[in-house]
């Protein structure tokens, strides 16, 4: 019966002892499943955030391409201002030149000009000049002519009148007048007297 009642107590240890293990154990399984689902917890945060941080990077890259072609469009059209630039440069230059040549030019156009309308100018006095004096001329040639024939009229009229007959008619007066202001269109302030045999004087007045 002893043996029977040390064999129970020592049963009932070992149970109690089996109940304590396994009530660690079912703590450290609660440790463990509580640890496990921390860490399951922490991979899907930690997948999320890798999730985040690709799609971060994407973004990232996709800026960053975009930066680059933005950089490189920028250097194209720095490039092609800097190409331009020297071109604007150069035909600035060419410009400056080209007006320094004309500005010569002009300038001797200028003075050469000038120089033809002072010859032009000396010449056409000097036609002028030359017109008056032949002008001049003619009229001293025309003036001597118109006396001539004054003078010849007056010959003949003394040749042809008789000395019954002293008296020239008025019609032949008026035809002397009219010849000579013919003959002296030009002139001005020019008279002659005409003297008859019988002692009658005519003024002849010539005018323009």
């Amino acid at each position: 019966m002893e043996e029977y009642l040390q064999y129970m107590k020592t049963l009932r240890s070992q149970i109690n002892d089996v109940e304590d293990q396994a009530a660690n154990v079912s703590a450290e399984e609660q440790i463990h499943f509580t640890t496990i689902q921390t860490l399951q917890n922490d991979i899907l945060s930690a997948k999320s955030m890798k999730q985040q941080l690709i799609e971060d990077i994407e973004k990232m890259l996709t800026a960053k391409g975009q930066l680059c072609s933005l950089i490189i469009e920028k250097q194209r059209k720095i490039a092609s201002l800097d190409s331009d630039s020297t071109t604007l440069a150069q035909t600035l230059e060419l410009i400056q030149h080209e007006k320094i040549s004309l500005s010569s030019k002009l300038l001797e156009k200028s003075a050469y000009y000038s120089k033809v309308v002072e010859d032009l100018s000396c010449k056409l006095q000097q036609q002028q000049d030359w017109v008056k004096s032949q002008k001049h001329r003619r009229q001293m040639e025309e003036h001597d002519l118109v006396n001539n024939k004054l003078d010849e009229k007056m010959t003949e009229s003394e040749g042809n009148i008789s000395v019954g007959n002293c008296l020239i008619t008025d019609n032949e007066i008026k035809e002397s007048i009219e010849q000579a202001k013919l003959g002296s269109n030009h002139f001005k302030g020019i008279s002659h007297v005409i003297k008859c045999a019988c002692g009658e004087e005519y003024m002849l007045d010539l005018r323009a």
